[in-house]
């Protein structure tokens, strides 16, 4: 009786596999057993019945991974050795098994690692990592195949789960070497995921794509999007000011953050706040190009137009191309021109010569600024910014019919 009970217990103990994972096994294609699979994963008695069907899934979708990449390898030979090398592949196919293979093979490596019934983890497939880990790169070229044919869904996973595996526990044991793509690979994760309103991921893959010299700074631009564009009540936008702090402790010189700082600062009525973290930055770098740019607009809107010129004048030289030398060259002439208009209309009575050239150096200053500014707008793209200070400083300077006035007033639209 109780050797009959053994016997019982060692058969199940022992039992072979289950009739689901028979069925998978003997599957020919990767669809059949995928349909076999995706039907009866409960069916299943285990995990280690289950990474055995996914492995066997995995293995399916290699069989096409390498008889396209056998036909590439051909062809690339050909070539070499001065032939044609011109055999169709498959590409579609190819990079169709190839996610196959992955999600197949993450889902093996998962099931593998998973405790038996005895609550120990011993793994039968510790090869898949490094098998899979070593395609990672097909999956750049998936990327592209897909962003080719216009498949931005598409695009986005290969892209995304190249990043992603990256640092994936999966493959916490495979020996890497540089991953010298990651950081290019990041940026175009980002703008999928930016695209697709998946800040959470976006927010990931930027900070990848913040380290690749290439990409840096356009990925900062991004960083400030993705956090900004989650913005939705006031707390939010407190919370956003937060990160922006966060961001600006570990990039103190990263002028993009610190221009959406101060902007977000004086939009929640912290202008004391603005003013100190421009006046901070300065301190500790006098040459900040984006902190003198923000504190002449700060001075401007005070009136005090002499600081607000020379930030603006120690900025000029920075400037890192001609839109951002006509705009400085501009707005150093506006300055200019309104405080010389301020100090015009606090005159009482009529101007004295004396009195009148004192105005006219001032204007004069301003008048050379607007004419470098509209010189360097050879097609009179921002005359918004000089066109009419221009005209108004010549009025004062030359009279109403001058040719000066008369050709100022023309480009700034003023029936003189």
């Amino acid at each position: 009786m109780f050797a009959a009970l053994m016997l019982l217990g060692t058969s199940a103990a022992f039992a072979g596999d289950s009739e689901a994972l028979k069925a998978i096994l003997k599957a020919r294609t990767y669809a059949e057993a995928s349909q076999l699979l995706n039907s009866g994963l409960s069916q299943l008695a285990n995990s280690a019945e289950k990474a055995k069907a996914y492995n066997k899934l995995f293995e399916l979708a290699m069989k096409k991974v390498n008889a396209e990449q056998a036909v590439q390898i051909e062809n690339e030979t050909q070539k070499q050795m001065g032939g044609q090398g011109n055999k169709q592949v498959d590409e579609a196919g190819l990079y169709e098994a190839l996610g196959a293979a992955f999600d197949a093979g993450t889902e093996a490596i998962k099931y593998d690692n998973e405790p038996n019934e005895k609550g120990k983890v011993k793994p039968k497939y510790a090869g898949l990592a490094s098998q899979l880990y070593t395609l990672r790169p097909y999956l750049i070229n998936g990327g592209i195949f897909y962003q080719t044919a216009k498949n931005d869904a598409l695009a986005y996973k290969y892209l995304s789960r190249y990043v992603d595996t990256a640092t994936d526990p999966a493959f916490a044991k495979v020996e890497k070497g540089e991953d010298t793509n990651l950081g290019e690979i990041a940026y175009f994760a980002t703008y999928y995921a930016f695209q697709n309103k998946d800040y959470a991921k976006a927010e990931k893959y930027v900070e990848y794509a913040l380290k690749s010299p290439e990409r840096a700074k356009e990925a900062q631009q991004f960083q400030l999007a993705i956090l900004g564009a989650q913005l939705k009540n006031r707390q939010d936008s407190l919370a956003y000011v937060e990160k922006l702090e966060g961001v600006m402790v570990k990039d103190p010189n990263n002028e993009a953050v610190l221009s959406t700082l101060s902007s977000c600062y004086s939009s929640l009525g912290m202008q004391d706040k603005a003013e100190k973290l421009i006046n901070d930055q300065l301190a500790k770098n006098p040459n900040s190009y984006g902190a003198l740019i923000l504190k002449s607009q700060y001075e401007s809107q005070k009136k005090n137009y002499d600081s607000a010129a020379d930030c603006l004048k120690k900025a000029l030289p920075l400037a890192a191309d001609d839109a951002a030398s006509i705009a400085i060259n501009a707005s150093i002439g506006q300055c200019l021109f309104y405080k010389a208009q301020d100090r015009v209309g606090e005159v009482k009575g009529v101007l004295t010569p004396a009195a009148r050239e004192q105005f006219n150096n001032i204007y004069n200053e301003a008048i050379s600024y607007l004419e470098k500014a509209k010189k360097m707008d050879v097609m009179k793209e921002h005359k918004a910014t000089w066109a009419y200070p221009l005209y108004g400083c010549y009025y004062f300077v030359k009279g109403s019919q001058a040719p000066e006035t008369l050709a100022a007033a023309a480009d700034a639209g003023v029936n003189n």
